[in-house]
């Protein structure tokens, strides 16, 4: 054994995220009363500390890679799928037929478990989630891309030129060589035609697939005949546009001139037809790859929660003062949730100790009962580097005595240290010296921090073949 000399991390070969300061800390009261500060709110579901506001989730995580998305490896990032779909002007999921069955399956066990009639709760699903005809005239599942340009055409026959229709014959663009159809006079939809437009070209727009229609053309008359609520005045004069208060002539209020959309109410998804069923002919529609789509409500939502350990809570609480935790819609004083927490976890104020002493070191611990010890120790965050010591935590008194939270036997520690080196990961052992003079009622506060001592010990593997090697060297 030997004194802990900390090494270099071992950086992980692709990063895909920028580094954000953690939660800073006021050196001063100063600085504290200039600093913006912010308090997250956390609740105690089931003995574990559950964060349930997507922001909160994404400021926890964020800035000091606090807890852990329940529905996800560590990063709070679930979603219903990983195949999206633009209908219209919404974003929709596409979902298998059994994954819906599944979420149809989980709807049904809840109202069930609320003493419902079978019979009722399987004709209140049905009817919950019946087809939803989409509108697709404003938009389009499927376009062809050519380069950096995109070429859309509308529905006609076989040669691209609209059914019934009179006129020139259609030209072709310069650009991807499809059939366009110029109205005369008007501006081409094409980026091959010969007046450049303003915005839905993707060489010239960034955001072109954000906003691909060409802007409406601004109506003086009607400028001119409306008035502005907020300056009492003609449009034309004060400057203003069109807004919801003074709506164009003959739009009626809240009504969509793309034509009826989806409720915001309700999550919706495509489900992927089986081959061979019965499928509602208004309900559905294909894809450029053949698969049958069907537009359903979710009948089980299942949302994203960030859970936090006790240790990473209560640091949280306790010194950075940025969390505030409920239980049973009451939040917890600082002394309060040191005992809820003691009783929840045995030794909790032992492990709470080693967390705090290392994230003020700097390093983001996080559970290590993977590799059978207490925490895992990262430079900056699990994204940006690999676990560089495997911790174990010790209790002692200031003569390094005292009984051990973990006994060890000589085949157990020559397994776990076997085990944290197979992992290309260092074993330490890290001893919180209690002073002698500490008796248990000052343990139930968490003033017991401020007398807390840390002694930090890496455990190595003797190899003499590797001595040998390096005393030649030498």
């Amino acid at each position: 054994m030997a004194e802990a000399v900390f090494q270099a991390p071992k950086r992980r070969a692709r990063v895909y995220e920028s580094y954000e300061a953690p939660f800073p800390v006021p050196a001063s009261a100063q600085d504290a009363q200039l600093q913006e500060h912010f308090v997250y709110r956390a609740e105690i579901v089931n003995q574990h500390v559950i964060v349930r506001d997507p922001d909160h989730i994404q400021a926890l995580y964020g800035k000091g890679y606090f807890g852990k998305g329940i529905l996800s490896r560590s990063r709070p990032q679930h979603s219903i799928s990983e195949n999206w779909l633009n209908i219209s002007d919404r974003c929709l999921p596409v979902i298998s037929h059994s994954k819906y069955q599944q979420r149809l399956n989980f709807a049904r066990d809840v109202l069930l478990a609320q003493q419902l009639d079978e019979e009722d709760v399987n004709q209140m699903l049905e009817n919950y989630t019946q087809p939803i005809t989409l509108d697709l005239t404003e938009g389009t599942t499927d376009t062809d891309t050519h380069g950096d340009a995109i070429c859309s055409l509308k529905m006609g026959d076989e040669t691209g030129r609209p059914a019934n229709s009179e006129g020139p014959e259609p030209s072709r663009c310069d650009l991807c060589e499809d059939q366009i159809h110029p109205a005369e006079g008007a501006e081409s939809d094409c980026p091959g035609g010969k007046r450049q437009r303003r915005q839905g070209d993707p060489r010239h727009d960034p955001l072109a697939h954000l906003y691909p229609q060409e802007p409406e053309p601004v109506d003086i008359k009607a400028l001119a005949s409306r008035k502005c609520s907020r300056h009492d005045d003609w449009l034309i004069h004060c400057g203003c546009r069109l807004s919801d208060g003074t709506l164009e002539p003959g739009v009626p209020q809240n009504e969509d001139k793309r034509g009826p959309s989806l409720s915001s109410e309700y999550e919706y998804v495509l489900m992927q037809e089986p081959e061979g069923a019965d499928s509602v002919e208004n309900g559905s529609f294909s894809t450029n790859r053949g698969d049958r789509l069907v537009c359903r409500i979710n009948p089980f939502r299942i949302v994203e929660y960030l859970q936090l350990s006790l240790e990473e809570a209560f640091f949280l609480v306790y010194a950075l003062g940025c969390l505030s935790v409920y239980y049973n819609e009451e939040p917890l004083t600082i002394a309060h949730l040191w005992e809820v927490f003691r009783s929840v976890q045995p030794n909790f104020e032992t492990t709470y100790m080693a967390y705090h002493y290392f994230r003020c070191k700097g390093w983001v611990p996080k559970a290590g009962m993977k590799y059978g010890s207490d925490f895992m120790l990262y430079r900056k965050g699990p994204p940006f580097y690999h676990a560089s010591y495997s911790v174990v935590v010790e209790r002692v008194d200031e003569s390094l005595q005292g009984a051990a939270l973990r006994p060890f036997s000589w085949r157990s520690l020559a397994g776990l240290s076997r085990i944290t080196g197979n992992v290309s990961k260092e074993l330490m052992l890290c001893y919180i010296i209690r002073p002698s003079d500490m008796t248990e009622e000052e343990l139930s506060s968490p003033e017991c921090v401020r007398r807390i001592k840390v002694q930090e010990i890496i455990v190595s593997r003797w190899i003499s073949s590797r001595e040998r090697t390096e005393q030649e060297e030498i």
